[in-house]
This record gives C-alpha cells, structure tokens and sequence, in this order.
C-alpha cells in the first residue's frame, strides 16, 4: 500500500511557514557596530534578554562570553549585516526556544527579493566536550578562542524553533561560516526544529562533541547538509535536506553527508562516528540542461579515517 510523505514535509516545513504576525516596537543593535571593520568584536557579559517586540540588527562578531548568557524569546528576529555572526563561547549558555508558531529568526539584513546565500555569517555555538583536535580553531581561527574539553555531557543551552536564513559569509577563501556551526558542544544541549535556508557553506557542521540534534531541515545550502568531524559522536534523528539546483559550492564539491575522522586522516581519538536515523535528503531536480558550473557530486562522502 502506498503511503503519502505529504504528512510528513508538512510537519518538516511548518517552520518556513510561520512568520510574525506583528509589527516591530522599536529596533536595536546588536554587537560593535564599526562601519569601517566588518569584523569588529563585541564581548558579552552577564546576562542579556531580548525583547521579540524588537527587530536587532546584529553586527560583527558577537561572543557570549564563559559564564554570560544570551537569552532569545520565542518570535524574535536578528538580521545580520555582512560579516556579523553569533558566537557562544565555551561555558557560555544560550536559550533560542522559539516555538513552532513564534519561530526565532536569524536572517538577512537585505530586503526580501535582495537576499543571497553568504550575506551574513551564522550561528556557532562552542562547548567543553571531546575533539580530537589540540587546540583547534574555528574557519582558520576567524573566529577567536578555542574549543572542546573533557565534558561529554557539558551544556551550552537551548536552541529549539529556531531559522538561519542566507548565511555562510566568505571572509576569506575556503573560510565561510556555515549555517549553524557546533565546536565541542556536549548533549546536555538542546537543538532540535531548526531550520537553515541558503547557506553559502554547510547547513551543518558537528566539529567534535557529543550534542544530539533532532528534527532539523536544510534547504538550498551550497556546499555540504550535514558535515561531522574533529571526532563528533552524537545522534541526529528526522533529518530533510532539499537542494536548490541554481546553487552549488563555488569552489569544491556540494555533497549530502561529508566525514572525516579529521582533516588529515589521522586516528586522533575519539573517531568521528555520528549515527543518522530517519533521513530523506532530495538532490536538485533535473529540468534540462545542469546549470552551467554546478557542483554537486555525492549523496555521502566519508573519508580520512
């Protein structure tokens, strides 16, 4: 007997359906806003609460410091100017729990109509659980600090009901921050319903760590839905990507799964070894002729030990 699958992309979608239904109070700013350096820090302390009656514009690179906190309400929108990226830092605590109908909204600082994979930087979120990697580093150490430690169940917070729209800025070549970038969080995190829409690299990418993440949705990234490495050994459930066929990697490959033990195929322990169950990845439809300089190659690519 044939069943429908319409049920279930329902259910995966409601997450691009849900909008705000209100008008903005007022608008704020979020991190050090210097016209003349893109990446200009701004360090957090303490704890800070947005207001989802206000629309923040997010700029540079905003860290949330070790013992500070950043909390998000359900139906909050951040738009990010070019460059500007979240960043919790080890031992800082996030809660993003946006609910199916007031989502979190991270998204370009464009205008609808104007927005374009890499026009903001993304969402990364680092915890003190194992890698594999001495000291390792986020995009070539783009992005300061370290990562990871001794903590398989270490909690960074919650990040739940949440979407990234049209990041994976390209600070430099090779050097793009994906969608949503995990460092050595532990599963004492919370990720779960979360969507990331036109990423100019990964949707995904588990640097090490234990988190487990469930429900998750990537559509139209350019580069790879789902990348697990530097030792990440979490589980991740109800997993739909879907491929936009005008956007591909400009620069490598454009895959559904990529692994790695490590970049350069060492036994570095603990191994990568992430479980996937319930996936449904749709590659870009053929409708004629491939768009001249497309890139996608593999539904999976595991390789390097």
């Amino acid at each position: 007997m044939k069943k429908s699958t319409l049920p279930i992309l329902i259910g995966l979608l409601t997450l691009a359906a849900a909008v705000p239904a209100f008008a903005w109070v007022g608008t704020a700013e979020l991190g050090n806003n210097d016209p003349g350096d893109e990446r200009a820090p701004f360090n957090q302390t303490g704890i800070r609460t947005l207001d989802p009656d206000t629309l923040y514009t997010l700029h540079g690179l905003y860290y949330v410091e070790d013992g500070a906190s950043i909390i998000i309400p359900a139906g909050t929108t951040i738009y990010g100017v070019p460059a500007a990226t979240l960043i919790i830092k080890p031992g800082g605590y996030i809660d993003a729990s946006g609910t199916w109908n007031k989502p979190i909204v991270f998204t370009s600082s464009e205008a609808p109509g104007n927005r374009f994979p890499g026009d903001w930087g993304g969402v990364v979120i680092l915890g003190n659980a194992p890698v594999n990697k001495e000291d390792p580093l986020i995009e070539g150490g783009i992005i300061e600090g370290t990562y990871g430690g001794d903590d398989p169940e270490d909690n960074s917070g919650i990040f739940k009901y949440c979407r990234i729209e049209y990041p994976g800025y390209r600070f430099q070549l090779n050097n793009e921050i994906n969608g949503l970038t995990l460092g050595g969080v532990g599963r004492g995190t919370e990720i779960h319903h979360v969507q990331v829409s036109y990423s100019f690299d990964d949707s995904y990418e588990c640097f090490g760590g234990t988190v487990d993440l469930h429900h998750i949705v990537a559509i139209g990234g350019t580069d790879d839905e789902f990348d697990t490495d530097h030792g990440y050994r979490g589980e991740l459930q109800f997993c739909f990507g879907l491929r936009d066929p005008e956007f591909s990697d400009p620069t490598g490959s454009s895959n559904g799964f990529e692994s790695d033990n490590d970049g350069s195929g060492s036994s570095a322990w603990p191994q990568t070894h992430p479980v996937f169950s319930n996936v449904t990845m749709i590659g870009p439809e053929y409708v004629g002729p491939a768009v001249p300089g497309n890139t996608f190659k593999n539904a999976g690519v595991l390789r390097r030990n």
